[in-house]
């Protein structure tokens, strides 16, 4: 066993393992790590090309099939428990081995360190070059608890490296992170999206130390380009998971001008959500009248958390 666990989850994509996957191999070698391939989508010709050319890696299936984003990589965890450190990988990033490798080593020099990246760059996988321009360099928060990819879709000048430090949270299309800081790392309610906003809340809550640093790390084939619709299921879970994180997350300590805007904020949502898409504001209705929250382990003061709001 050794220090690093590397968990990919796959749902279908092989076009993106098949890009993908030589760089874990190499990761694999050379940190070295252990990698898990969770296929959630129990798709016979993925697990055929995952034995055959990656005979190292671990291929798992769930018993539920389709389990989501989050409880895939809660789910490798406990399977593969004992590692130092955790490798969340989606099929559709392309890392930089040295870059990894170099960031590993800044993790094990500050061991005040839980959570980090660097800048992701977007993959433009059907021309196979990888580009200049942002796919994500920190999760940003807004008073009003929006939440938002900083930089995407700009070219990348160096006009974040000097306030990197200023940003929320880590996208969830790959971080690296201490194991057992948080358990389980992802909060099994949300089946997908904002689920990497609710663990760099919990994160935050806790004092945690996230880091991003200021090299390019990797490239993401971002699945939703920025500009174009989801799917009604997508703006759904999103809708969904995002009331979720404010019952996780939202304090009355942050006081009545934020909570205000909170407020005012989620009811100009929901009255285009039921004007708009009327099934995914009764689906938010519904989470939010029905489903318990997990009240996120405090502390620091609502002050401190609010210092990551702009």
């Amino acid at each position: 066993m050794h220090k690093v666990l590397i968990g990919v989850n796959t749902f279908n994509d092989l076009p993106f393992l098949r890009e993908s996957l030589p760089v874990v191999e190499e990761l694999r070698r050379v940190l070295p790590a252990d990698v898990v391939v969770l296929d959630t989508a129990r798709n016979d010709e993925v697990k055929s090309y995952v034995k055959k050319e990656f005979s190292k890696f671990k291929y798992m299936r769930h018993k539920d099939g389709n389990i989501g984003y989050g409880r895939s990589y809660n789910e490798i965890l406990k399977a593969n428990s004992g590692h130092d450190y955790f490798l969340v990988y989606t099929s559709d990033v392309f890392l930089d081995v040295s870059t990894v490798k170099k960031f590993l080593k800044r993790m094990e020099a500050d061991k005040s360190i839980t959570m980090c990246a660097g800048k992701l760059h977007y993959w433009d996988l059907a021309n196979h070059r990888r580009t200049e321009k942002i796919d994500t360099v920190g999760i940003m928060a807004e008073k009003r608890h929006h939440f938002y990819d900083r930089g995407c879709g700009e070219v990348d000048k160096g006009q974040y490296d000097d306030v990197l430090g200023e940003a929320f949270g880590i996208s969830g299309a790959v971080f690296l992170i201490r194991t057992g800081v948080v358990d389980p790392l992802f909060d099994e309610k949300m089946w997908m999206y904002k689920e990497d906003i609710d663990l760099s809340y919990r994160l935050r809550w806790l004092g945690e130390k996230i880091m991003i640093f200021p090299e390019v790390w990797g490239w993401h084939a971002r699945t939703v380009a920025k500009g174009k619709k989801k799917s009604v299921r997508a703006v759904e879970e999103s809708y969904k998971n995002h009331l979720l994180l404010l019952k996780n997350n939202l304090v009355w300590g942050y006081g009545i001008s934020v909570l205000v805007r909170v407020l005012g904020y989620e009811i100009l949502k929901g009255i285009y959500m039921l004007f708009r898409h009327p099934r995914v504001f009764f689906a938010g209705v519904k989470s939010l009248l029905f489903v318990r929250g997990t009240r996120s382990v405090r502390r620091v003061s609502s002050k401190v958390m609010l210092s990551y709001f702009k």
